[in-house]
């Protein structure tokens, strides 16, 4: 399955929104790079939309999924 170019990462704080941008850059085990315009937060998503791990500045809490936006 490939991936989108945009994902909606869904988080603990419903107020809180950050849309993830492909990098074009692989990561581990067939994930692909996206970060939000930020930059202060980096996940690895696979193609199932699954976040296998996830870098950030902000308290996010755990998220939950990604949700492709196209």
């Amino acid at each position: 399955m490939k991936t989108a170019k945009h994902y909606r990462l869904v988080v603990t704080d419903p107020n809180r929104e950050i849309v993830l941008t492909a990098t074009g850059a692989m990561g581990s085990e067939g994930t692909e790079v996206y970060v939000d315009d930020s930059g202060a937060v980096r996940a690895e998503i696979d193609g199932e939309g699954e976040v296998r791990t996830i870098i950030t500045t902000l308290p996010l809490g755990r998220p939950a999924r990604a949700e492709p936006l196209d």
